[in-house]
């Protein structure tokens, strides 16, 4: 199993920032001013994230990234009704915590409103006492 070194270990990072003008940044004399008043640790690892990024060929993964977000792109306009839908979606139903017993009949029932069972039984009531009336 080979060992794992560090960026810094090898020599190719100081090459490629001496090779590559635009990778000296580190070198000019206003970040060396700047470098001064960093811990010592963040000086040396700033001076080797840039080489170690070129090492890890990142140019290669950023082409495939890039080929990818090109292709993820919508094909057809989104309708006006999948967007209708899309807005009255995720409105959950809220619990009802105001539930009492109806004195009439026992059944549970919303507090501040009729009871559902005892309606029915008096519309049916209703019905009855007007059928004989209509026939008649």
């Amino acid at each position: 199993m080979a060992a794992i070194r560090p960026i810094w270990a090898s020599p190719l990072p100081h090459l490629f920032i001496r090779a590559i003008p635009s990778l000296s940044v580190f070198q000019s004399s206003t970040s060396s001013r700047l470098l001064q008043y960093l811990p010592r640790s963040f000086a040396l690892s700033s001076k080797t994230i840039a080489p170690g990024a070129i090492v890890l060929g990142l140019p290669s993964i950023l082409s495939g990234l890039w080929e990818s977000i090109l292709r993820a792109v919508p094909k057809k306009k989104t309708s006006h009704m999948k967007k209708r839908h899309r807005q009255m979606a995720g409105k959950a139903l809220k619990d009802v915590k105001n539930m009492t017993n109806c004195p009439g009949c026992g059944q549970p029932k919303r507090a501040h409103l009729l009871c559902p069972t005892c309606v029915s039984e008096v519309k049916q009531r209703w019905r009855e006492e007007e059928k004989p009336a209509i026939s008649a």
